[in-house]
């Protein structure tokens, strides 16, 4: 930091600091405890109070060191912190545990104001229990942030875990999205009888060539019927095919595209269709639609 002051560098700190974190001067101040204008104050050359060091350092989300640029590199290095944080958990344990991590931070991404309490507890129950429901219905309590920057959607639950974390790209959701008749076809395909049950019957097996004969079989359908769905799955990518040489000729048989797809499309299918809404938490302050309406419409024709 030479030629810098440290005076200058905090100066500077603070007000790089506060623009990371989508804060005003003003709503630093509420956190910390002073006015818009000392936090200016601050920002153009002033000092804060060494009392306020420590909660400005809490609320900026990093260290008195770096407040003072004496750890430039901290915030450049979270990645590799948290890697190696991850890392340390059981292996077993990974997964849930960057779930966890996750769900903790979910209410200061609502909200940058809100204090962060990772002690809080997770529900048990992904259900939202409702004196007044009938018997036997379930509904998700679910979680969603819809902003400027993207969606976040979950079920915050220890017994149902879920997180989709979808930043904007660039250019709009949807320029990565198929064409429509592409998703016709799927769709089409899915809403045959005895499709779904095919594909959750192939997810349910580890990943290996079926004949239509053996899947029809335990299914109860028949071998036409079945041997007619997987040649349309296998159109849609959803299976391929092989024809396999055998003493009495050539056999078809048939083995899943991807091992890994179907579940998270059949659960935000189901979010797509709840009747009745239960969130956790909710919050929604986009003022632009989802998708661009000209791209939209483009891809409509």
């Amino acid at each position: 930091m030479e030629g810098k002051t440290e005076t200058t560098v905090l100066s500077s700190r603070i007000a790089a600091l506060r623009k990371n974190r989508g804060l005003t001067q003003e709503q630093l101040g509420a956190l910390v405890g002073v006015t818009a204008q000392a936090v200016s104050k601050w920002e153009k050359g002033g000092a804060p109070d060494v009392e306020l060091l420590p909660s400005l350092a809490e609320h900026l989300g990093v260290s008195i060191d770096t407040l003072f640029g004496r750890s430039e590199q901290e915030l450049e290095r979270m990645p590799e912190r948290l890697s190696r944080w991850l890392s340390a958990q059981p292996p077993e344990r990974r997964v849930n545990a960057l779930f966890d991590l996750l769900c903790a931070l979910f209410p200061t991404m609502l909200d940058p104001l809100s204090p962060l309490d990772i002690s809080c507890e997770m529900p048990d129950n992904c259900y939202w229990n409702d004196p007044q429901q009938k018997d036997g219905e379930k509904i998700w309590l679910r979680s969603k942030l819809v902003s400027e920057e993207g969606l976040v959607l979950a079920v915050q639950s220890k017994n149902f875990p879920l997180y989709l974390v979808l930043p904007e790209p660039p250019k709009g959701y949807e320029q990565h999205l198929a064409e429509n008749d592409d998703y016709r076809r799927l769709f089409a395909v899915l809403s045959k009888p005895g499709a779904l049950e095919i594909l959750r019957f192939l997810y349910g097996k580890k990943r290996c060539f079926h004949t239509p004969a053996a899947v029809a079989k335990r299914l109860h359908l028949s071998t036409e019927e079945t041997e007619a769905l997987l040649k349309e799955m296998e159109g849609c990518h959803l299976v391929e095919g092989e024809t396999l040489e055998i003493v009495e000729g050539t056999l078809s048989a048939y083995i899943l595209h991807d091992t890994s797809a179907l579940v998270p499309f059949l659960y935000f299918a189901r979010w797509f269709m709840e009747q009745k809404e239960a969130w956790l938490y909710g919050w929604d302050t986009r003022k632009r639609p989802i998708l661009l309406a000209e791209n939209a419409e483009e891809a409509g024709k």
